[in-house]
């Protein structure tokens, strides 16, 4: 929405559909991520229902993500000015896609194993700055970021590596308005190369990334992104690499005389022990009483307002950038009141919470934005310390912030959040909550229908 051209000069690198399918032959979910910014409620049902036609599953099992990417193309359903027609085209083919990525996935199963470690990346920092007693979008260096690289590792039951799950939380805005290359930001640059260094494919999904972005963003170039898009898949490769397929030991298997006695260490991988798999989708109601100013609070106005001021550049035959920075603003100001009508509910907005558990390595993903404190405190009081967290599951996601981030003055997150200060809290609750539920081996068959249905 802040970009300044209207047609791309080129690509970068490609965008992609992402499918992993993981589970067993009764119960098993699909990860759907797409190199894309936001995808709306009616475009995520029509993705679940295409892949439920393709392989089976049932469409609550089916879970749907965007990397985020800033750079990408259009994909409002509401939006009516050049091009319009080609964005629908556009906007018609991701289910399309979605089923191909997954029919490839589902074809592709086998017996597997799961394990999972944790690294270490400084290429996002907190972007809520106080400059001069104004809020921006800025590195914040004493803020808070999680600089975690989750891991999840998947193995043939003879060790060979077969698929990574990788978390990480930071908002792809290396590229700015200046930029008019379609990319998939960092998140593309990192899959590529963890791609390349260890031959294995990989899904990448968002965590914590509400409050953290790039040390240097909204740049008009790539040497920026690429650097740090490889600094980050290099940091994920070496921690997949470092995860043992499964739990060994190392006793001397033979010696062999030489200049000195070299002794040889057989690895015995113990495949035998069974992974249980469970899966769990909730919906938690979020209270919807943020209490300061918001952009919804005026929308219908802005909206109008904008309207008018389109109609009246036309009139005066106004310069061409002037006429389109202005429909810029048109477009997103559709944008906040589709969400005001999606969120703004009395009675709380219900968020859905997605999870399964191989093993004793669970994986839990929020449909919101959430800041990086939310990330920190699931895997902090998860009943297992192998716990990957995502965010950014589900339709045109929106923030959710820590009750220390209503302070005045607020962050541009709360300001465009309808959230309350409790809803933070209540997320992370729900969230331990449903991984409890796992780790007890709770899986309430009327909630699973209630959803489905």
């Amino acid at each position: 929405m802040a970009q300044k051209h209207i047609r791309a000069t080129g690509v970068h690198r490609r965008l992609y559909a992402s499918c992993l399918i993981i589970g067993n032959d009764l119960d098993s979910v699909a990860l759907i991520s797409f190199d894309l910014t936001i995808l709306s409620a009616t475009q995520i049902a029509a993705i679940r229902q295409a892949v439920h036609y393709c392989i089976g599953l049932p469409e609550d099992r089916i879970w749907v993500y965007v990397t985020h990417n800033h750079a990408g193309p259009v994909t409002q359903d509401f939006y009516d000015r050049e091009g319009a027609e080609e964005v629908r085209e556009y906007i018609s083919a991701l289910p399309v896609k979605a089923s191909r990525a997954a029919a490839q996935a589902w074809n592709r199963r086998s017996p597997a194993r799961a394990s999972s470690g944790a690294g270490n990346c400084s290429i996002g920092v907190n972007r809520d700055l106080n400059f001069n007693g104004q809020m921006i979008t800025g590195p914040n260096l004493g803020g808070f970021a999680d600089p975690t690289v989750s891991v999840m590792r998947l193995d043939s039951l003879q060790g060979a590596p077969l698929a990574a799950l990788i978390t990480y939380g930071c908002h792809p805005t290396f590229l700015g308005p200046q930029n008019t290359l379609i990319s998939p930001d960092y998140p593309g640059v990192t899959r590529d190369t963890f791609e390349m260094i260890t031959s294995v494919p990989c899904l990448f999904l968002q965590a914590g990334a509400g409050n953290v972005g790039p040390m240097r963003g909204f740049l008009p170039d790539i040497c920026e992104v690429e650097r740090c898009g490889k600094i980050l898949g290099c940091e994920a490769a070496q921690t997949f690499l470092g995860i043992p397929a499964s739990s060994t030991h190392a006793p001397i298997d033979h010696v062999i005389e030489s200049g000195a006695p070299l002794g040889v260490v057989r690895v015995d991988t113990d495949t035998t022990a069974p992974q249980p798999f469970a899966s769990l989708v909730t919906k938690i109601r979020l209270p919807t009483d943020n209490p300061g100013p918001t952009v919804y609070d005026t929308v219908e106005r802005d909206l109008q307002a904008a309207t008018q001021r389109i109609e009246s550049l036309r009139a005066q035959a106004s310069p061409e950038p002037d006429i389109q920075h202005a429909t810029q603003q048109l477009l997103r100001h559709r944008l906040r009141l589709d969400r005001k009508r999606m969120y703004a509910v009395a009675e709380g907005y219900p968020l859905e919470l997605c999870a399964f558990r191989v093993g004793d390595v669970y994986f839990l993903s929020a449909a919101c934005e959430p800041y990086a404190e939310l990330a920190t405190e699931i895997r902090r009081r998860s009943p297992s310390h192998n716990t990957v967290f995502a965010g950014y599951e589900g339709a045109d996601v929106i923030y959710v912030a820590p009750a220390a981030a209503y302070r005045t003055p607020i962050p541009m997150e709360v300001f465009n959040s309808p959230f309350g200060p409790g809803a933070a809290d209540i997320l992370v609750d729900g969230a331990i909550a449903l991984l409890q539920q796992l780790k007890a081996g709770v899986v309430p068959t009327r909630q699973r229908q209630q959803i489905s249905g």
